[in-house]
């Protein structure tokens, strides 16, 4: 009697060790295939960056050509409303600025990524030695901010990409309306990592940028941002919230049925980059190509600290006329 009890505990104990032994074995296994996972991601998402940041240096350099390689075959651009389809074409149109500016930088301050979509604000800085369309070489400085939203494909080749630039500001820059005495001094700035809840939050307060913009909500709009937060719209600066609301409002003058239409929502840590595109009624009907891109950097709490808003704000108002 007392043997069976001995062998049927022993069995049973057996049961048990087996049993959490599976699922160890299982646990271990859903852990590395995690891992691995998350590994994956990170290599893929540390080739995107080193893709995304290479362009502008091949660029900078005058090195048009070894872009190409760096894109999709069927690559689809919108650059400053110009579509181009295609690897040999990309590399044509980047090519386009060599002649006003044969040294023209393209300096990067914030590269986001986040997954395969890329955010970038950088800018553009040289003199002008050659004929800008109709404009001729004046031998003025350009210091014009540019954003960039990239999608890449699964072997972080660029299949998309989204251009939004200051040419509004370039124009003034060269004709001597706007001088640029020095040009700024441009450093690539730190992204503080953060949680995925974190990541969350900063989305859903992008989207709600947009949100709160298309519903007139200007007490929930200043509520996102810090009281004492740095502000940038196309080139001027401001403190606080004031001047963008105060913006913001001057456009739903010009078109009171004005919304926005968010078509790029990316984070990474503490940083945020949006592109929008601008919806309404003008004269002439529809408004049409008016895109805007802007970049977020967010305290500890998820308030906005600092945004730099980018458009050319010819593209709306040649369609008032």
């Amino acid at each position: 009697m007392i043997l069976k009890k001995i062998t049927f505990v022993l069995s049973v104990s057996a049961i048990l060790l087996s049993a959490a032994a599976c699922k160890q074995n299982n646990n271990s296994i859903e852990k590395s295939a995690g891992s691995k996972t998350t590994d994956n991601e990170s290599a893929y998402m540390e080739k995107v960056r080193s893709n995304a940041s290479t362009f502008h240096q091949n660029f900078s350099s005058g090195s048009f050509e070894k872009n190409g390689p760096l894109v999709d075959e069927n690559i689809y651009v919108n650059s400053n409303n110009a579509i181009v389809i295609g690897r040999d074409a990309f590399v044509q149109r980047i090519k386009r600025f060599h002649t006003p500016f044969p040294h023209l930088n393209l300096r990067d301050r914030i590269v986001i990524v986040d997954g395969d979509q890329v955010g970038l604000l950088y800018i553009m800085q040289d003199k002008q030695d050659g004929p800008y369309g109709e404009i001729p070489a004046s031998g003025n400085k350009i210091n014009v901010y540019a954003a960039e939203f990239f999608t890449m494909n699964e072997d972080a080749l660029m299949k998309e990409l989204l251009t939004i630039t200051q040419l509004d500001q370039l124009k003034k820059q060269i004709t001597g309306k706007d001088k640029v005495e020095e040009f700024e001094k441009v450093t690539l700035l730190p992204i503080k990592p953060t949680s995925v809840d974190f990541k969350k939050l900063t989305k859903k307060t992008m989207d709600n940028y947009v949100q709160y913009f298309n519903t007139r909500n200007w007490t929930a709009l200043e509520a996102m941002f810090a009281t004492d937060a740095n502000i940038k719209i196309n080139g001027t600066s401001y403190k606080g919230t004031a001047a963008l609301i105060t913006d913001m409002k001057k456009l739903i003058e010009k078109v009171p049925n004005v919304t926005y239409h968010l078509i790029r929502n990316v984070a990474e840590g503490d940083r945020g980059a949006i592109a929008y595109e601008v919806n309404g009624t003008v004269k002439k009907g529809s408004i049409q190509d008016v895109k805007q891109g802007v970049h977020f950097q967010f305290d500890d709490q998820g308030k906005i600290i600092s945004s730099v808003v980018v458009f050319n704000s010819e593209d709306f108002e040649n369609q008032l006329k």
